[in-house]
């Protein structure tokens, strides 16, 4: 049997859907709809860290590898004004096995800072997308263009933005890209600034995720 190579890839951005706050009355605690808080809830360490975390800890079920599933699952959850995750549930189905393993992650995130709006803590329900990809073993970045570009090489930083997006030698993973790509345009690079806008495009949802090498 042909061995088969499995590259996860878990990118995720936490999308703010509605805040609210809690409103005692006699009947009890109530939650009332707000606009989008001030501050949204920050997951420790940032988004960044947040998909890190993701692919870390996600095992790709063995169901869904042998039969090629591969997709992306759409999760709705709500940040506490303490910062738990709760009521997770899932608004985009790939297949069960997928919807539940994103689900199984999502409940093992740590407390976030909460949101806040008026200075007050808020409950703010979140959308968060989760990328299951198939695909063969890469190697890894190389050492020395990483460096540069967390030195603050601009063409290093644009490289590694460039890789991460399309995948080219790691796992596609658009936080990373954007990251990298944000500290390129800030410098003036005229094409981190394109890749950049597509890569949000590719977080909202906008774009189809791009071909792989």
């Amino acid at each position: 049997m042909k061995k088969l190579y499995l590259l996860l890839v878990a990118c995720a951005l936490m999308l703010p859907v509605a805040g609210f706050a809690q409103n005692n009355t006699d009947k009890g605690d109530t939650k009332q709809l707000l606009l989008t808080p001030e501050q949204q809830p920050q997951f420790p360490g940032g988004l960044v860290e947040l998909s890190r975390f993701i692919q870390a800890n996600m095992q790709y079920p063995a169901e869904a590898q042998s039969n090629g599933i591969q997709g992306k699952v759409v999760l709705q959850f709500i940040v506490t004004t303490t910062g738990e995750v709760r009521d997770v549930e899932v608004l985009r189905s790939v297949d069960p096995v997928l919807d539940a393993e994103a689900v199984r992650i999502c409940q093992m995130l740590p407390r976030f800072t909460p949101g806040t709006l008026g200075g007050k803590p808020v409950n703010v329900k979140y959308a968060l997308p989760i990328n299951f990809t198939l695909n063969q073993e890469v190697p890894d970045i190389t050492n020395e263009c990483l460096t540069r570009a967390n030195a603050g090489d601009c063409d290093a930083q644009y490289n590694v933005g460039c890789c991460y997006y399309k995948g080219l030698g790691v796992p596609v993973d658009w936080i990373v890209a954007r990251y990298y790509l944000e500290k390129a345009a800030a410098q003036g690079h005229a094409e981190a600034a394109q890749l950049l806008e597509k890569t949000k495009q590719n977080l909202r949802g906008e774009l189809d995720p791009p071909i792989t090498h």
